[in-house]
């Protein structure tokens, strides 16, 4: 989609498929918040490695079972992101390499986003109404964590 111009109620955008009258969404990127959204991560991750250390503690005790441990990782960061968005590097990664030091990460700058999204399209069936409405739900400057765990089986005695 392109903008060409604009006054003060309307944008004149030219696109394929676009039309008088269609929907878009226009995103700002935000560094403050992303900054914040990965100290939240930073402290989920903490608190994801103390749950999983109490529970193995409790289960090695019942059942000889062994310490759930984080044994690799993989960041998705939107390659809008990184040095030139917030400042400095490594922002995307601190979360995963301060709770998890040494353990094996890779990671990747996309260009497209990776996560879930959906759309809704209600339809009332008894009087034929139907709800254009669509819901989106799109991740725009965003980063995705994945952690690779193992749990080892249960000693036999």
């Amino acid at each position: 989609m392109l903008v060409n111009s604009g006054d003060v109620e309307h944008l004149f955008v030219d696109g394929v498929g676009i039309k008088t009258g269609d929907y878009f969404h226009l995103y700002h990127p935000d560094p403050s918040a992303a900054l914040s959204s990965c100290s939240n991560i930073s402290k989920n991750f903490r608190n994801l490695k103390l749950d999983w250390s109490f529970r193995s503690c409790q289960l090695h005790a019942a059942r000889g079972v062994g310490e759930k441990e984080v044994i690799g990782g993989f960041v998705f960061a939107c390659w809008g992101r990184g040095e030139s968005f917030f400042g400095h590097s490594n922002v995307d990664s601190s979360p995963f390499l301060d709770n998890f030091p040494g353990v094996p990460m890779a990671g990747i700058f996309t260009y497209g986003e990776i996560g879930r999204g959906f759309s809704i399209l209600n339809t009332d069936f008894e009087s034929g109404q139907e709800d254009k409405t669509l819901c989106f739900c799109v991740h725009v400057y965003s980063t995705v964590y994945l952690l690779v765990s193992y749990t080892p089986a249960p000693i036999e005695h």
